[in-house]
């Protein structure tokens, strides 16, 4: 069998199993009063050029995502979700959560969750995209998927006059040190992530407010500030407190008929002086998508079918003090979307990597990639 046979099959199969969307806002199985469970998949083929030279990959798993919820009490939910992810190249436990509902618009929560910094880190499921890839902004900037242990506190209040005021507080881990020292190429905030403990023992805090509408269009505004070294060994004190500041910024709407979203962000980091000359101490970056649907439906039998095209500009600066050591990316897709469930697309890349003396690496690529919840 040959390997489109294979993805096709595979595409197949997950359709079938593909449940009905819920109240929570993705497909799942079972009850949100109760029991409720379910996942989704995404399977990639590709063919990625660099400075002229082919890199093949003719299949591979993009993600793989499952997740449980769970009412334990009329105030009390319970929540479990953890996958494989290309951007982080590794399994990230992204919710073992417990939440207690103060009001109906309040909620208190503990455990693993999905820290509040910019709109794509606290919805980035694989069918909902219009993209093969994340942007640069959330995989190379933020690190998404961003999983933190901690508490806090988040509440959305409901459409009043055409607007909606939501907002989450949280006191988490934050990052660690590994985003220096496991960084040999400079200073990359996505390799402290850190989920399962606080190394340091001083907490981080974590926030977002977002004003939004009715109509699906929002702003938002977040942050994470927290110390990320350890500043003892064996009681010996070692190095002073060094804090890492994210803002970020992430908006969405409508212009014409035309889909408009985007995100911004900028890092400050506390570096070592004896590290600053090749580890950078502030960074940035900034994505714009405009997004336009073609047919709706597909096919005129086909309900909830709709063909769908979009561009994407992003680019992160490592290094705000050196004219190189950034990426810059334009991305445009095609996609066939089965609402809610699924999703297939074809798309095209076109990057430009330069290092720190910024010599420039350009990288093309097309994709061919599957998504689906299961």
């Amino acid at each position: 069998m040959g390997r489109g046979m294979i993805l096709a099959a595979a595409l197949a199969a997950f359709l079938v199993l593909s449940p009905a969307a819920g109240a929570c806002g993705r497909p799942h199985h079972g009850d949100l009063n109760g029991l409720a469970f379910g996942g989704h998949g995404e399977l990639r083929l590709a063919e990625d050029r660099e400075e002229g030279v082919s890199n093949p990959e003719w299949f591979s798993v993009g993600s793989v995502n499952g997740f449980i919820l769970a009412r334990l009490h009329p105030r009390i939910d319970a929540a479990v979700e953890g996958g494989w992810d290309r951007a982080a190249d590794d399994f990230t436990l992204e919710r073992a959560e417990l939440g207690f509902r103060i009001t109906s618009r309040t909620q208190a929560h503990a455990g693993i969750f999905l820290a509040p910094l910019g709109r794509t880190n606290l919805s980035h499921d694989a069918p909902s995209y219009d993209f093969a890839e994340r942007s640069l902004v959330a995989t190379q900037l933020i690190g998404v998927p961003l999983a933190q242990l901690g508490a806090g506190v988040r509440r959305s209040d409901p459409a009043r006059a055409g607007r909606r005021v939501s907002y989450e507080v949280d006191l988490v881990t934050g990052y660690d040190d590994g985003l220096i020292t496991d960084s040999p190429g400079g200073t990359r905030i996505p390799r402290g992530r850190n989920n399962y403990g606080d190394k340091n023992g001083f907490p981080a805090i974590a926030w977002r407010v977002a004003l939004g509408s009715s109509s699906e269009s929002e702003i938002g505004l977040s942050g994470e500030s927290g110390q990320y070294n350890k500043t003892e060994l064996d009681g010996v004190q070692v190095d002073d407190g060094r804090w890492v500041h994210i803002v970020a910024a992430d908006w969405t709407g409508s212009i014409a008929g035309f889909g408009l979203s985007g995100e911004a962000a900028y890092a400050a980091i506390d570096v070592p002086p004896g590290l600053r000359p090749l580890f950078a101490e502030r960074q940035w970056g900034a994505s714009v998508e405009v997004t336009r649907t073609l047919f709706d439906p597909l096919l005129g039998r086909w309900r909830g079918s709709c063909l769908t095209a979009a561009l994407r500009a992003d680019a992160v600066d490592f290094d705000r003090e050196v004219l190189g050591d950034s990426r810059s990316r334009l991305s445009a897709s095609l996609n066939i979307h089965s609402r809610p469930m699924a999703v297939i697309r074809v798309g095209w890349y076109y990057e430009i990597r330069r290092d720190r003396f910024n010599n420039p690496t350009p990288l093309a690529g097309v994709t061919f990639t599957a998504a689906t919840y299961f």
